[in-house]
């Protein structure tokens, strides 16, 4: 197999992650990886190889970004729960309610 899959299943990344913050399908980015994988494994690594590295190595470190953001993001939705969760309690404890 020629590394065209490679080279497509890159494009596809770069095409989703240019599409801003849009939140990525987890069912479609599993398919995607298990393609991806299935090119890479089958791949010549040819001419243009060391491009399609250096492609995949700026996704990876792109997507490694996203990752942190979105796991900061969901960390503060768990603070804000917990506080809002301490806050009912302590207003339950007071005989009051928030609902």
């Amino acid at each position: 197999m020629s590394d065209r899959a490679v080279r497509e299943a890159i494009q596809v990344l770069e095409d989703w992650l240019a599409g801003g913050t849009r939140a990525l399908d987890a069912d479609a980015l599993a398919a995607w990886n298990r393609s991806f994988r299935e090119a890479l494994a089958a791949a010549e690594k040819g001419p243009g190889w060391a491009e399609l590295v250096a492609r995949g190595h700026a996704l990876a470190a792109e997507v490694a970004a996203r990752q942190g953001a979105v796991e900061a993001e969901r960390e503060a939705v768990r603070r804000e729960l917990a506080q809002q969760a301490q806050g009912d309690r302590a207003l339950r404890g007071y005989g009051a309610s928030t609902r």
